[in-house]
C-alpha cells in the first residue's frame, strides 16, 4: 500500500486496513494475545513516526517487520528473565515463573468450568469473590449448609480435575 497523504485520517485507514493482520502476526509470534496487542501498538507507534515523514512506501511490509522486531525484543527480554531468575541462588521452591502461573490458571479454569452449576457457583462466589458461606447463600437461594456441601463436592472434583492434569492444590499453594 502506498502512503497517499500524511494526514491522521489516512494513517486511521492504514490502521484499520492492517491492525487485524498485525495482532494475529503478534499472536502467532509470541502465543500471548494481551502481548501481541502491546506489540502491534508498538509497531503501529514507530511506524507513524516514519509514515509522517514520508520514509514508508510499503505500509504493510514495514509493519509486520516492525512487528516481528518488537516480538523478538519481548520474547528475547523474557528469555533474559528466565535466565537471570536461573540463576539466583538460595531457596526457590515458592518462585514460579509468570508463564508457569498462567498454564495452572488456565488449567483451573477448565476444571471450574467442568463443575456442575451450582457447584461451579458455590466455589465461584466462595474462593473468588471472597464471599462468606451465609452471603453465598444468600444469593444462591439456598441454605449455609447447602453451600457448604456444595463447595465441599465442588472442590473435591476439581481436585480430581486437577490431578488428572498433573496439578495439585498443593503446588497452587494450598488453595485455588
Amino acid at each position: 500500500m502506498v502512503r497517499q497523504g500524511t494526514g491522521s485520517d489516512s494513517f486511521a485507514a492504514v490502521f484499520n486496513a492492517h491492525h487485524k493482520q498485525a495482532v494475529r502476526l503478534a499472536y502467532l509470534l509470541t502465543s500471548d494475545p494481551h502481548q501481541a496487542e502491546d506489540i502491534v501498538a508498538d509497531a503501529f507507534a514507530k511506524v507513524y513516526v516514519r509514515w509522517k515523514k514520508g520514509e514508508v512506501r510499503d505500509v504493510g511490509a514495514y509493519l509486520r517487520r516492525a512487528v516481528a522486531n518488537e516480538a523478538n525484543s519481548k520474547l528475547r527480554r523474557r528469555y533474559l528473565e528466565r535466565r537471570e531468575a536461573s540463576k539466583r541462588s538460595g531457596d526457590d521452591r515458592g518462585v514460579r515463573l509468570v508463564d508457569d502461573h498462567a498454564a495452572d490458571q488456565d488449567v483451573v479454569w477448565q476444571a471450574i468450568q467442568r463443575l456442575p452449576d451450582r457447584q461451579r457457583q458455590a466455589v465461584v462466589l466462595r474462593y473468588y469473590e471472597d464471599l462468606s458461606e451465609a452471603e453465598t447463600a444468600d444469593i444462591l437461594g439456598c441454605s449455609v449448609g447447602t453451600v457448604k456441601s456444595q463447595v465441599s463436592r465442588g472442590l473435591a472434583r476439581m481436585q480430581e480435575l486437577l490431578s488428572a492434569s498433573g496439578l495439585s492444590a498443593a503446588s497452587e499453594g494450598g488453595g485455588i
